[in-house]
């Protein structure tokens, strides 16, 4: 697993803004979309999150380990003040081509792998560089919010995380769910996203838009295999070196001290 800590881009944290940072948005906030965020806002401003969510980017390199792309940005993102000191200092403009930043809820990292994710699928949104902050942006207050995991909380289905992935002329933007194979929930996923998105913000077509399973995709069974072997690897030097551990009498003293 890589160092934790990278030199660029990161995170330079300043006292607690509440508000978002609106010079870093490259669409004008007209009223529809201030007044959807202070009604978001204003409901979480004196309480946690339901969930911790931690920030992670992800590096574009050669691996068939995902884990090794992956570097920790913020681990413990516990409410909205949190949150925006994470975001308005992040330098969202030094991210590079085809690298990503995640937010997930803590304890799933964002890699098939993981077995939150296994089973699970991404509705994925194509959105112009233009819009791709404040896209990004509403996206994750409303899956932090606990807005997403309400709409498929009866379908028994989880919202896991929100992803952002540079590209040449747009961004990738994501959110994963954990029933990957549940139809019903993942219509509700999709048409809730684009219903609580702000009007200007929603996909100008279907085609700039879709939903896709992990497994679908072609690097899914070499990262599996790969993360089951470095399973078994750590499964067996764990029970190496309990084996060689020296064994105490059942009176409590070691066979030396006698």
């Amino acid at each position: 697993m890589p160092s934790s800590t990278m030199s660029n881009p990161s995170i330079r944290t300043t006292g607690p803004d509440l508000q978002p940072d609106e010079s870093n948005d490259d669409t004008k906030s007209p009223a529809t979309r201030k007044s959807l965020h202070q009604n978001i806002i204003g409901k979480l401003r004196p309480l946690p999150f339901q969930y911790r969510w931690v920030v992670w980017y992800e590096k574009q390199v050669e691996s068939t380990n995902y884990d090794e792309r992956l570097y920790l940005l913020h681990g413990d993102v516990a409410d909205i003040a949190t949150f925006y000191r994470v975001y308005n200092n992040y330098p969202w403009d030094k991210v590079k081509l085809r690298d990503s930043v995640h937010i997930f809820r803590k304890g799933t990292k964002p890699i098939w792998e993981d077995p939150e994710n296994a089973n699970g699928g991404c509705w994925t949104f194509q959105v112009p560089k233009a819009k791709c902050h404040a896209f990004f942006h509403e996206l994750a207050i409303l899956c932090m919010a606990n807005e997403l995991q309400a709409a498929v909380q009866g379908e028994h289905d989880h919202v896991l995380g929100v992803s952002s992935s540079v590209r040449f002329k747009t961004h990738l933007i994501s959110v994963w769910n954990k029933a990957g194979r549940n139809e019903k929930s993942i219509r509700i996923l999709g048409e809730t996203i684009i219903e609580r998105l702000s009007h200007e913000l929603r996909p100008a077509s279907s085609k700039t838009y879709y939903y896709k399973r992990h497994d679908e995709h072609d690097g899914y069974e070499a990262a599996m295999k790969a993360a089951m072997k470095n399973k078994e690897e750590s499964n067996n030097a764990t029970n190496k070196e309990t084996s060689q551990c020296p064994s105490k009498d059942p009176g409590g003293g070691d066979e030396a001290g006698k």
